[in-house]
Parts: structure tokens; C-alpha cells; sequence
């Protein structure tokens, strides 16, 4: 098994070289193989320096840095929550519903994956990611807008009578990403490529993102415990959490088996109240026993009510997988 850490920090203002270091450090001491970034759109130009900083400093440590897209286009999750750049600015990429009104969420509109705007500023971002810096992996976060049903012009020229066909229209959200990573397979044709999703996703959008060419590796994330056990609820519009990965888990590593990448979590350990911990610490052993090829975790993650206690529980187990 091979684990990597989640390390939202490099849009932060306030970058301090002896911080980055020994956050770097802690997670080669804990066995990390990579570190991964959150990018937004804007980074390219606007982090630079800091995202050169902590290549740096795991190269030091020797570890490999990726990176997960976040928020372009509003198509997927990642680290900082913000609105889309390009959604901001090219109102004319916009999805749009049957009516003609814009597809949104909480961050805005999302962007339409047949619009030729949102091809090339994807495509440029996917390239520069790779190649601006020694990134080595990219790793795709909860695909936000599965759900689209896009009836933009761009969309229609393409799907023709298929627009009003909802299987069509979930099938090309996700052929999206196949898209995606041809594009970063040819900027790096050596880099990891990973997705996953949430995990109370379920057939046949599970095999719709699985199969997506060129993935090495698919999954899901969620809460490092069980349905059975509570704890918090994530999502107030369900009466019960719903993104366990013990529940979960057997399941995603089947569809990854099935067609042929490795299975990848994300362990959702931000936000946590102290009342959870315990629960954590209980399933950690169960969690890596599942046999993931592939586990990601937050390090230091927003939103806890005791940091320190949370990643000592956490840095006890990875040490466990290290050994």
C-alpha cells in the first residue's frame, strides 16, 4: 500500500520556508510517497514561488508532489473552495439547463465540457500543471458536475437528438476526464492519474468514471468509519452519513479491479470533532486492511476541533503501514 497526504497550503500568503519543511518532514517520517497540492486555476501564476517551495522541500524528503485540479471550471472539488476564474470571465462557456439558464452550485455556474473555451482553458491548465513544475501525478476529486444535464448550444451540436438523453449526458460528463487525462498523458506520459468519487456513488456512474481512459488508478473518499457507527453528519440534506469508507470500500475496490487500475481513497479526516476520534482509531486498522492500492489523507486538515490529537491517532497508523 502506498500513501500520500493532502496539503492545502500552497495559496496561503503567509508562506513560512521552516513550516514547509517540517510539515514536509513529517510526512516522509510517517512514510508519505507523495504529497499532494491543491491547484486553482489562478496558481499558475499567482503561487508559483510558493508551489516551487514545497517541490523543493519534498524533493529533500524524497517524495514525488501531485497535484488535484481544484475547482476549474466548477467541474471538480478540491482545495480552496473559490469560484471558477474561467466560469467568472466567460460567461458564454456556461452549462446551461433545457430553459436556458445556468447551470449552478454554491461557487457558481458550471462550466460546459463541450464549450471550446472550457476545452482550451482545461487543456492549458492540465499541460502547465505538468510541466511549469516537477509534478508528477495528477488526481481528479469528486467530478462535480455528473449531474449536468447541459443544454448549451456547444452541447447540443454535439449530442444532436442525445441532448434530452440523460445516460448521454452522464456519459459525456464523464468521458470528460478520459478527455482530461489524454491531454496529461501527453504532457507527462509517466504521470499517476487518479479519480475518485463520492462514496455513496453507485452503478452505473461508478463504471462510467472507472473505464475513463488512460486512469491508473479509481476510488472514492469518505469518513474512516462505519454507517453502524454515526458520527458526524457531513450532509445535512441526508438523515444519515452516507460517505463511509468501511461500508463502501469492498465496493470501490471491486469496480477498480474490474477495470484494471488501482483502487484509491481519500480518508476524510478534516473537520473532525474530538467526539470522533476514538472512531477513527477504532476502523484505521480495518481501513488499511481493506487493501487499497492507494490511500490519500489531509494533513493538518481544516476545521478540527484538536489538530494535534487528530493527526498524532493518524500519524500512529501510518507509521503501522510504513512498517
Amino acid at each position: 500500500m502506498r500513501h500520500a497526504a493532502y496539503y492545502f497550503r500552497a495559496q496561503l500568503y503567509t508562506q513560512v520556508p521552516r513550516q514547509v519543511r517540517e510539515d514536509l518532514t513529517w510526512m516522509a517520517d510517517h512514510g508519505a510517497a507523495a504529497v499532494v497540492l491543491g491547484v486553482i486555476e489562478q496558481d499558475l501564476d499567482a503561487a508559483r514561488e510558493n508551489i516551487d517551495l514545497i517541490c523543493r522541500e519534498a524533493d529533500r524528503v524524497g517524495m514525488q508532489v501531485w497535484a488535484t485540479p481544484s475547482r476549474w471550471g466548477n467541474l471538480v472539488a478540491g482545495c480552496p473552495k473559490v469560484p471558477s476564474i474561467l466560469c467568472a470571465v466567460r460567461p458564454e462557456c456556461w452549462a446551461q439547463r433545457a430553459d436556458g439558464s445556468p447551470w449552478m452550485s454554491f461557487l457558481g455556474p458550471h462550466a460546459s465540457i463541450y464549450h471550446p473555451a472550457t476545452r482550451e482553458v482545461i487543456a492549458t491548465l492540465v499541460t502547465r500543471t505538468l510541466t511549469q513544475w516537477p509534478i508528477t501525478g495528477l488526481v481528479w476529486d469528486e467530478p462535480k458536475a455528473v449531474h449536468v444535464q447541459d443544454h448549451c448550444p456547444a452541447a447540443k451540436a454535439v449530442l444532436g437528438d442525445q441532448v434530452h438523453d440523460a445516460e448521454a449526458q452522464r456519459r459525456g460528463q464523464c468521458g470528460f476526464f478520459g478527455w482530461a487525462n489524454a491531454i496529461a498523458r501527453q504532457a507527462k506520459p509517466e504521470a499517476f492519474l487518479g479519480l475518485f468519487t463520492f462514496a455513496h456513488d453507485h452503478e452505473p456512474l461508478v463504471g462510467d468514471l472507472a473505464m475513463q481512459a488512460e486512469l491508473d488508478a479509481f476510488g472514492c473518499d469518505g469518513r474512516p468509519w462505519a454507517v453502524s457507527d454515526g458520527g458526524v453528519n457531513d450532509n445535512p440534506e441526508r438523515a444519515l452519513p452516507s460517505k463511509l469508507l468501511i461500508d463502501a470500500g469492498p465496493r470501490f475496490i471491486a469496480a477498480a479491479k474490474r477495470h484494471r487500475r488501482r483502487s484509491l481513497a481519500l480518508i476524510e479526516n478534516h473537520a473532525l470533532p474530538t467526539s470522533c476520534h476514538e472512531l477513527m482509531d477504532r476502523r484505521m486498522p480495518e481501513i488499511i486492511a481493506q487493501g487499497w492500492d492507494d490511500l490519500l489523507w489531509y494533513y493538518y486538515p481544516r476545521s478540527c476541533e484538536d489538530p494535534d490529537g487528530a493527526m498524532a491517532i493518524l500519524g500512529r497508523h501510518l507509521r503501522r503501514i510504513a512498517s
